[in-house]
């Protein structure tokens, strides 16, 4: 279950499978990217994202004012979500 939202507050933030910066990356996040937070451990954030599920440094990441997050439907019918602040 999501607990709370943030954005990422930097480009090319590693995600890992452990609360660890030693565990293995998963994948990265961009700037703006909204995250959905499933538990804390510590400095650490476990999260799910439009396109990984891992572990984040609590310092990569913001809280921002409501709705300013906007989903985005192309014409492939790909949704994306888009930060109305960047």
């Amino acid at each position: 279950m999501i607990h709370s939202h943030l954005y990422v507050k930097h480009a090319n933030t590693p995600v890992y499978d452990s609360p660890d910066v030693m565990g293995s990356p998963v994948g990265n996040l961009e700037r703006g990217n909204w995250v959905g937070v499933l538990e804390t451990m510590g400095d650490w954030v476990r999260v799910i994202g439009v396109h990984c599920i891992g572990w984040v440094k609590t310092i990569e990441l913001e809280s921002r004012p409501p709705f300013d997050l906007h989903i985005h439907q192309n014409n492939s019918h790909t949704i994306e979500y888009v930060n109305s602040i960047d």
